[in-house]
């Protein structure tokens, strides 16, 4: 299991590879821009990021180049329209370590995850061995087993709907973070139209099964899962 940062703001693309790592027991965070990526990349936790290069605020290989100038060698695979052996050569020279142009077969992009990570897994923070519990989110009484999509309240299973999950698992994979209403919609339905109503009804029926202090409004906003104090 890796803990994969998506970025790019086609909400239908994100869907789709969100669902597909999901399946394949991967963490996923996604975000729309690349001012969001760069505030998810300083926070690290962190293991590779699926990087589009037209971005709507910034070019994603001046993104690339920025992060190693910083020292930031989180492996990025480039996802990118563009053939030209020019644009794919310079995507790799500063610093991305593949790229992968749309549209793409996603069996194929899964073997190119996993390629990459087989080759930095020494550098990257991917899971090791002594870290078989990091599918493991504790927050007391909740307990989230990520690679089995299960939760558990006080030891017990909580069924939780296929929504709900997928609320909790992006708040939980985010936290101390506010998360912006538009941001969970676009990750979890794929669209921000038309689902506020829906996001806060799956919000309550998340705190009646789990309690009212693990979700936190923030007002005009979002929604956040407090980080570990």
């Amino acid at each position: 299991m890796a803990r994969i940062l998506v970025v790019d703001d086609d909400p239908r693309l994100v869907k789709v590879v969100s669902t597909l790592l999901r399946k394949h027991h991967h963490r996923v965070e996604a975000v729309p821009t690349g001012e969001l990526a760069r505030q998810a990349l300083r926070r690290g936790n962190v293991d590779i990021t699926l990087l589009d290069v037209n971005l709507p605020d910034v070019n994603g290989l001046s993104l690339i180049l920025e992060m190693r100038q910083e020292g930031n060698d989180v492996p990025v695979i480039l996802l990118t329209v563009r053939t030209e052996v020019h644009d794919q050569t310079l995507g790799l020279r500063l610093g991305g370590d593949d790229y992968i142009t749309k549209p793409f077969n996603p069996e194929v992009l899964l073997a190119r995850i996993e390629a990459v990570l087989r080759r930095t897994q020494g550098t990257a923070g991917v899971q090791r061995d002594d870290e078989a519990d990091d599918h493991l989110l504790e927050i007391p009484p909740i307990v989230i087993d990520f690679a089995a999509r299960q939760v558990f309240k006080n030891g017990e299973v909580v069924r939780l709907a296929p929504l709900e999950y997928s609320i909790l698992e992006f708040l939980a994979a985010n936290r101390g973070r506010a998360v912006s209403k538009e941001e969970l919609m676009l990750d979890v339905w794929g669209t921000s139209r038309g689902v506020s109503r829906t996001l806060a009804e799956h919000i309550s029926r998340l705190r009646r099964k789990l309690g009212d202090g693990l979700i936190v409004t923030q007002t005009g906003y979002g929604y956040l899962v407090p980080g570990a104090r």
